[in-house]
């Protein structure tokens, strides 16, 4: 026994001893990682745009490289010592092209060194992009981009357990009230449910165009076409049937119950590629009142003469009218290469003769992806394009001059923008209570359209102002730079108790019943007062804008950034629009949320819409802009402004502006006027002129004001001579509750 523990004991004291020799021999090194990556290998996209492909087959006799999808090209590939076989193609269009390696003639092989590769039920082949300059409308770009959920479910139609991929536009977030229009699409016979996005690269594409607002934002819904993993299984009638309850049954009210999303078909649409092209024609058109837009590209069923349409869409012509009726689009589309061409071509003749309209697409392309991007760049362009205009207005009570006043600020950003300037006809200067006065009116012989002035202290004589500015057809805003209802009192040295004064209390009025909630509704209870008392001499509420809580992406205030949580401002912002309107009945206020926009921004529209409080509690989206010099930033928000209102169907406006006594000569008609030509903005407002070292708009004496009246003559900009009734509604649009 002791022997054998010996011997234990010495196997173990070798082993061990070998162990930490094996260690020690081979210790862990990062020695050598640090260097530059080695040169890639294949592809090599070159500056001109040619493309060297390169494979490793020392033991290949022959090998090409097969460039393309539809049009393909055969480039044979030469050999070097190494066993490395190099070929270089000529220069590409920018763009996504498919290829693979043919070894001795007959073996087909993706490049092993590019991980990029086009797969679906099948790998079908390695990818290579050529990036455009400009950028490519499918090319991944520096946008604000949007979120794809991959999604489990269960398909009752189908007995099984199925995945669905859910384009989310980056707005999605923050437009939390808003109810986002759903297109369903659906991909080829050779594809699956990830193909739109992988190859198709959806995604990109409509993050490319929301940002340039050439498309509305709105959920892509993806899923699997297919039924048995063939794509004959997807196309016939019984296949189709299977999938069209799946959608309805199933898909639809998974995605309405966990997005919020419009449930009203205007704001629903289906389209598809190839097999599911044709998917989306019979489900589309079995269902006009499920869908208000039906796209097609490439369908194999719809070429075919021997696939009768009314096989799949019983009584399709003996419903023709209805069909018209009921869809804004349907949109069919063939590459003029495909063999399906002519076979479309006949079927909307066919359509067509039946009395079913129909719109036809082409493009010189064969069955390829190439032109389905295409597609569905030009059909997302069209989709969800209200024709007769429906705003809405945070208060349902809202009375009738006060929509008027709301669709006309809509409408007038259309032809122009109006100016206005902030105490105008208060002061000047050099001038103090003149009636009648203004600067501008000094210089133009008109009145700003807008008369901007401060709810703060809000005394008879300003609404007089208002009055008067109403009677002549102008149009009245308020900010309101309120007291911090916390630390206020009469012995506070400056900011202590002012609006600038940023100690939290926001918290503390939202707590009903508390001393501050008590206070607080003291204070709404006196700008109710005010709101009451604009009116005209019969009597009737005269119309304005209200910004109670300006500026809030600030720190300086206390209720903005610094001083209060997202959900505490948004919740504050409510509670005054919900005070003011529900308990003391103002009805004659439009609400504008303005936040502060100086610089140039890498997401504008996320900055515009911060601690947005929903689609439901905002009449107006404003900015103030302060921008000094720097033009760029200017232009850029306003922009940006002009996109989310075209979103979010509010007129949008440049709340405040200027530069303080820093005007250049031709300040007006070079670092304003450009800025809102060829974008949509209701309003550019200046700041005040309290004296010649604190005056942001022009007057007489300043070094601008020959320029300002250049920009008074200029037929983009409003000033009140200039505005149609405001306070009668406009044709053609109409002003509805949220």
């Amino acid at each position: 026994m002791k022997n054998n523990i010996l011997k234990i004991f010495v196997i173990s004291v070798l082993t061990l001893g070998i162990f930490q020799s094996y260690a020690q021999e081979k210790t862990f090194s990062t020695e050598g990682w640090w260097k530059p990556a080695a040169e890639k290998f294949s592809p090599v996209v070159h500056q001109d745009n040619s493309i060297t492909f390169r494979l490793n087959e020392p033991d290949a006799k022959q090998v090409a490289v097969l460039f393309g999808e539809w049009d393909v090209e055969k480039k044979q590939m030469n050999k070097d010592k190494s066993g490395n076989w190099t070929v270089t193609i000529d220069k590409k269009e920018p763009g996504i092209y498919q290829y693979n390696f043919l070894v001795d003639g007959h073996i087909k092989k993706l490049d092993p060194v590019n991980p990029e590769v086009k797969v679906g039920t099948n790998v079908y082949g390695s990818l290579v992009e050529v990036l455009g300059t400009p950028s490519r409308f499918d090319q991944l770009q520096d946008v604000p981009h949007g979120e794809v959920d991959i999604i489990t479910y269960r398909s009752t139609a189908l007995n099984r357990t199925r995945k669905m991929y859910v384009y989310v536009p980056r707005l999605y977030q923050e437009l939390s009230g808003k109810e986002f229009p759903v297109l369903y699409l659906r991909h080829g016979g050779g594809d699956n449910e990830s193909s739109w996005v992988n190859d198709g690269r959806a995604d990109v594409i409509l993050d490319n165009l929301i940002h340039k607002g050439q498309a509305k934002p709105m959920l892509i819904v993806m899923t699997n076409g297919l039924i048995d993993g063939s794509w004959s299984s997807g196309s016939t009638p019984e296949g189709i049937k299977n999938l069209e309850d799946e959608l309805l049954s199933d898909v639809i009210p998974l995605v309405e119950k966990r997005y919020h999303v419009s449930k009203n078909k205007k704001d629903r649409a289906i389209a598809g590629l190839s097999m599911g092209g044709g998917q989306s024609v019979v489900i589309g058109l079995r269902n006009p009142d499920k869908f208000s837009y039906v796209g097609d590209f490439s369908a194999g069923i719809l070429s075919d003469p021997e696939i009768k349409i009314d096989t799949y869409v019983p009584e399709l012509f003996d419903n023709s009218t209805s069909i018209n009726d009921q869809l804004e689009i349907l949109w069919i589309a063939c590459g003029s290469k495909d063999p399906r061409y002519q076979g479309h071509k006949n079927f909307v003749s066919l359509l067509q003769n039946n009395g079913i309209q129909a719109e036809f697409h082409e493009g010189q392309y064969g069955h390829e992806w190439q032109f389905w991007r295409n597609q569905l760049r030009d059909f997302s362009k069209e989709l969800f394009q209200e024709n007769d205009l429906q705003l809405k207005m945070v208060d349902r009570k809202a009375t009738v001059r006060t929509k008027a006043l709301y669709a006309n600020l809509w409408k007038i950003q259309q032809q122009g923008v109006m100016f206005g300037h902030h105490d105008y006809p208060s002061y000047g200067v050099g001038w103090r209570g003149d009636p009648g006065r203004s600067d501008v009116k000094n210089i133009t012989g008109a009145h700003p359209a807008v008369y901007s002035l401060d709810m703060h202290n809000i005394k008879d004589t300003k609404i007089e102002f208002i009055k008067e500015v109403y009677k002549r057809g102008g149009v009245s805003m308020l900010v309101w730079h309120q007291n911090n209802p916390l630390t206020k009192s009469e012995d506070a040295q400056y900011p202590v108790g002012t609006a600038w004064d940023n100690t939290r209390v926001v918290d503390q009025i939202l707590t009903e019943g508390s001393p501050m909630n008590i206070k607080y509704k003291r204070r709404l209870d006196k700008v109710a007062e005010a709101f009451h008392a604009m009116k005209d001499e019969n009597g009737v509420p005269i119309p304005v804008i209200f910004r109670p809580l300006h500026e809030h992406t600030q720190s300086w205030n206390w209720w903005g950034s610094k001083a209060t949580s997202k959900e505490e401002f948004i919740d504050f912002w409510k509670f005054i629009i919900v005070y003011l309107r529900d308990e003391k009945g103002v009805h004659n206020v439009i609400y504008a949320i303005s936040p502060q926009m100086d610089e140039v921004y890498n997401d504008p529209q996320g900055r515009l819409l911060y601690r947005w409080p929903g689609d439901r509690y905002v009449d107006i989206l404003a900015m103030d802009c302060y921008h000094g010099r720097n033009t760029a930033a200017f232009v850029d928000n306003v922009k940006a402004l002009s996109q989310l209102s075209t979103i979010l169907q509010k007129p949008v406006a440049v709340s405040e502006t200027g530069l303080e006594n820093n005007h250049t000569a031709d300040y007006w008609t070079n670092s304003v006027l450009p800025a809102f030509q060829g974008q949509n903005c209701t309003m550019v407002v200046a700041w005040r002129n309290e004296k010649t070292s604190h005056a942001f708009g022009p007057y007489p004496s300043d070094v601008s004001a020959a320029d300002f009246l250049k920009f008074y003559n200029d037929p983009d900009t409003l000033f009140e001579d200039d505005l149609p009734d405001m306070y009668t509604m406009p044709k053609d649009i109409s002003v509805v509750s949220p």
